[in-house]
């Protein structure tokens, strides 16, 4: 019982929050998109990073310890980072070794995943991560590439220097997807894994490809997370409190220039990477720990500042929706908006894309008369 009260406690505090900033932040940005796109991707970049800090702030309280080792992310490169997905939650977990890894600390990152298209469907949490450029796949490659593009694009245009995370697997490790590996490595003649799932090539290529030729890429980040204790499977384990003790994070950051820039060479490389991955977590298994030099936490204060204010935030917005007819309909009014552009639409971050490319060449229009 004290474990699912610790849990349900913790996934409420980090739900509370999301929402909090999406109904008291998020949604009276809104109208600074139509006047200027740049001003609003850079306020809905720092309005992430501000919370991102209440994220890493509820692990620390709640008794998690983010291990991170190997190289520092430079928050004022434009990257792409390539993670083994061991769990459904990883994610939660990457806000934490973000605020960690990057250098310097006065920098904020802006780091934005690359995910399955239902997820932005989520009430909250969803909605947020579409007005935060993220990039959601449909696994029907045409329609992929296209998002790609135009979200590629679309940073490059803004000069958003951003770190976009990739799981190459495409899925996490569980018994049904250890399966599907072994199968497909039976049939193309591949070693079989056991603490990853062969990785799938094509996005990878494609984003590197398309941010090299744009003069974009200045480095590749290959992460590897791995839990030496108990390891957290679903949202289900942390809503019943079971969060791990620790979770480990190593980073290799490999300069732009030393990236191959054609498609096959590309697809090679990230299978011996995920080759060297397997073989670095069998290790990391048997000792608990990775072969690197562990960065300690330092910068404590923002965190406790930011676990100060989205509490408070949040239990205001919990009041109000309960007291406040004025904003309960402001609530409504905003969740049906974004529930019809999750149904109808593919997803916020494409309908400003759109309207950027509108704004700017009436923009540049206005200029010159």
């Amino acid at each position: 019982m004290r474990g699912l009260l610790r849990g349900t406690l913790y996934c409420a505090l980090w739900y509370g929050s999301v929402v909090a900033g999406f109904l008291f932040i998020a949604c009276p940005m809104l109208p600074l998109l139509l006047f200027s796109p740049p001003k609003f991707r850079k306020c809905g970049d720092l309005l992430l990073s501000c919370w991102e800090l209440y994220s890493t702030a509820l692990l620390k309280i709640f008794g998690v310890k983010i291990v991170v080792s190997g190289d520092h992310i430079s928050p004022n490169e434009s990257a792409i980072l390539v993670m083994n997905h061991r769990t459904r939650v990883d994610w939660n977990f990457l806000w934490a070794a973000m605020y960690q890894a990057c250098l310097p600390s006065v920098a904020t990152h802006r780091l934005k995943f690359v995910l399955k298209d239902p997820i932005r469907h989520i009430p909250g949490p969803g909605w947020i991560m579409q007005m935060n450029g993220f990039l959601y796949i449909t696994r029907r490659w045409e329609e992929d590439q296209s998002r790609l593009s135009r979200t590629l694009d679309y940073l490059v245009a803004l000069d958003r220097r951003s770190q976009l995370l990739i799981f190459p697997e495409g899925t996490d490790l569980t018994k049904n997807s250890k399966e599907k590996s072994n199968k497909y490595a039976l049939q193309h003649i591949l070693p079989q894994y056991s603490f990853t799932l062969h990785p799938k090539t094509t996005g990878f290529s494609y984003l590197v490809r398309h941010l090299q030729q744009a003069s974009y890429l200045d480095a590749v980040y290959d992460l590897t997370i791995a839990y030496p204790d108990y390891i957290p499977q679903s949202e289900l384990d942390l809503i019943k409190g079971k969060l791990p003790e620790e979770i480990h994070f190593h980073i290799k950051r490999i300069p732009s220039s030393d990236m191959p820039t054609h498609d096959l060479e590309l697809r090679r490389w990230l299978e011996e990477k995920w080759f060297n991955k397997e073989q670095v977590l069998k290790q990391f298994y048997e000792e608990k720990t990775f072969a690197a030099e562990i960065w300690p936490l330092t910068r404590l204060r923002p965190l406790y500042i930011a676990f100060v204010f989205w509490t408070i935030l949040t239990g205001v917005a919990v009041l109000l929706l309960i007291i406040s007819p004025a904003f309960q309909l402001w609530t409504l009014i905003h969740s049906a908006f974004f529930v019809a552009l999750s149904f109808f639409t593919t997803g916020f971050n494409q309908l400003e894309m759109g309207w950027y490319w509108r704004w700017k060449t009436h923009f540049y229009a206005k200029k010159l008369n």
